[in-house]
């Protein structure tokens, strides 16, 4: 799963995904000549249909290997139509010498860092088991990779229930590795990804209620066997679904 997520995403690859929307950032002006230092980091582009990781790059002069780690996006660095790629990057140090250098580095770790608690604390959805079955491969660093959502494994044709209400913001099997893939929008920032399914019962731009079914447990994409693979994301960065899940017995 690594090499494919979605393109949430980018989903999408997750390529562009989310919903369709036009380039915008907080402080600059998009220019194939502007420089990466030009950006602070609270910069942003928003991913337009056809965008991939490496063409945003390409459009601010910042290594795709940069925004990548600025956005917590792991390989196959999958982005979505409609999210925000913040554009900072190492190039925004403008300090050559390495005290002022790690002293940037503490200053972003200060600024990011309740970002993320924000977001996590305003995140009031509840949601529900998407599938009844095992747990078979939780989130978490999987051998060299990281695994950005839980496998859950169910017989073929199982039905698929959304985690909660909110609206399909994509719904197509374009992505590698995922398959036929659903990814839904449940508040400004949440968003959950259901892969590998066998058939898709819900189109983009549908509002969907919470447990209403939307799909059929399959093995399409990078699978080895019948199971949902789900992914919860709070903007850019994946979460452990099983925090936001009721607790099995």
């Amino acid at each position: 799963m690594a090499r494919a997520l979605i393109c949430l995403c980018l989903v999408c690859s997750l390529s562009a995904c989310f919903h369709h929307g036009s380039a915008r950032h907080l402080y600059t002006t998009p220019s194939h000549h502007a420089s990466a230092a030009a950006y602070t980091p609270r910069s942003y582009y928003t991913v337009k249909k056809g965008d991939t990781l490496t063409k945003v790059g390409e459009l601010f002069g910042i290594p795709y290997q940069d925004l990548a780690r600025h956005n917590h996006l792991h390989r196959p660095y999958t982005i979505y139509v409609g999210q925000r790629i913040y554009l900072a990057s190492s190039k925004h140090r403008t300090s050559t010498t390495k005290p002022q250098k790690k002293s940037h580095a503490k200053h972003v770790q200060k600024k990011t860092h309740p970002i993320k608690k924000k977001h996590i604390a305003r995140t009031t959805v509840h949601l529900r088991w998407p599938v009844q079955g095992v747990l078979t491969s939780p989130f978490g660093r999987r051998g060299s990779r990281m695994h950005d959502g839980i496998d859950i494994g169910a017989k073929d044709g199982t039905p698929v229930h959304a985690a909660a209400a909110g609206t399909v913001v994509y719904s197509d099997s374009r992505l590698s590795g995922y398959g036929r893939l659903i990814i839904i929008r449940h508040t400004k920032d949440l968003f959950t990804a259901y892969a590998h399914n066998q058939k898709l019962l819900v189109k983009k731009g549908m509002h969907v209620q919470a447990g209403q079914v939307i799909s059929r447990v399959g093995h399409s994409g990078h699978a080895t066997g019948p199971h949902l693979h789900f992914e919860v994301r709070l903007g850019t960065h994946p979460v452990d679904p099983l925090r936001y899940l009721p607790h099995r017995k």
